[in-house]
């Protein structure tokens, strides 16, 4: 299943854990690309993220 719009938490460094939007995911490797508040990109293993939620429990806001 593809993670890409899936707000999600991921680990920076051993102690430090960042929150962001996965833009890009590759289902065969396993590999995401997350974009955090401040535009910046964090590349890595979907086994390092924790989904906070999924695309499809996106809740749209009426206009």
């Amino acid at each position: 299943m593809s993670l890409v719009n899936a707000t999600v938490e991921f680990q920076t460094d051993v102690a430090s854990f960042g929150e962001g939007l996965v833009i890009s995911h590759d289902d065969e490797s396993g590999t995401l690309v997350i974009r955090d508040d401040e535009g910046i990109h964090w590349r890595g293993a979907e086994d390092h993220i924790v989904v906070i939620l999924y695309p499809d429990e996106q809740v749209a806001h009426a206009g």
